[in-house]
């Protein structure tokens, strides 16, 4: 039970980093997707249905902070979380430099979701977004990863259903 509160932690710190984070640091108006990042990790190191449940609370959360379309964020996150989930126990999975591919292409699914939900009124700059947000939350997923994987093996998992 404690795991599944240090990770309801970590994605509300992640979405309060995420609304408050410094004009200085974003690339071309563009901020990490912290939120994105931490359920993609988690899918990596927890499985498919932590990883869906990570993202049905991490869309609520981004949905109710009024960052996008409530029902774009539910979708995105629930199918990254789960497909993320996917890789686990696969070849290098427990491997760190996972982390940047699997926010990369967590960020692509994700994208594709609000661009389907919500589109955009303009797409190529909508599109350089995504592409300096892809970059983005392939910086910081190492972060994220070596804090999912040291909760892994701080509570290992039970068989997954």
């Amino acid at each position: 039970m404690l795991f599944v509160l240090a990770h309801i932690a970590a994605l509300v710190v992640g979405a309060a980093l995420q609304r408050a984070w410094p004009q200085e640091l974003r690339v071309g108006n563009v901020g990490p997707d912290l939120v994105l990042v931490t359920v993609a990790c988690v899918g990596i190191t927890r499985g498919r249905l932590a990883g869906y449940a990570t993202g049905v609370l991490g869309g609520f959360l981004v949905g109710a902070s009024g960052e996008g379309n409530f029902a774009a964020a539910m979708i995105g996150l629930m199918l990254v979380g789960f497909l993320a989930g996917q890789v686990r126990g696969r070849v290098f999975a427990d491997h760190i430099l996972v982390a940047p591919v699997v926010a990369l292409l967590a960020t692509l699914i994700a994208s594709v979701v609000y661009l389907v939900v919500s589109p955009p009124s303009h797409l190529l700059p909508w599109l350089g977004e995504v592409g300096r947000l892809m970059l983005y939350n392939a910086v910081v997923s190492p972060v994220a990863y070596v804090w999912a994987r040291a909760l892994a093996r701080r509570w290992p998992q039970r068989a997954e259903a």
